[in-house]
């Protein structure tokens, strides 16, 4: 098993990357094989802004289609997320990363935005 390092953007990863030996660029992450720090390899992956976002309001009821005072705020039940369609071979390329990893190391920017539960994406 091995080490992913989650970088928020692709610069990141590569700064992150010019700390280790055995660095080698992929498409979508960056391979590292540097014993000083991990007994196997490491991945360097990121995303892409976010790679995850809400549905549109209308995806939980008609109505809040077109917004208006009488239905604002909109607080739905359960909120619901879809993985942003320009960004889909990322978050497989990410998703499978993190599935096949002993260990994740959250290397992004330190944002007051909470890591949900994304298990239904």
């Amino acid at each position: 098993m091995s080490i992913v390092i989650l970088a928020e953007k692709p610069s990141q990863g590569r700064a992150y990357a010019d700390a280790f030996r055995n660095a080698i660029k992929k498409d979508g992450y960056i391979e590292v094989e540097d014993s000083r720090f991990f007994n196997k390899r490491a991945f360097i992956t990121w995303g892409l802004g976010h790679l995850v976002e809400l549905v549109e309001p209308e995806q939980y009821k008609e109505e809040w289609k077109r917004w208006s005072m009488q239905t604002l705020p909109i607080f739905p039940e359960q909120f619901k997320f879809q993985v942003a369609k320009d960004k889909r071979k990322q978050f497989a390329l990410v998703k499978k990363l993190l599935q096949s990893s002993s260990g994740v190391i959250v290397a992004t920017d330190c944002d007051r935005e909470v890591m949900g539960s994304y298990k239904n994406v």
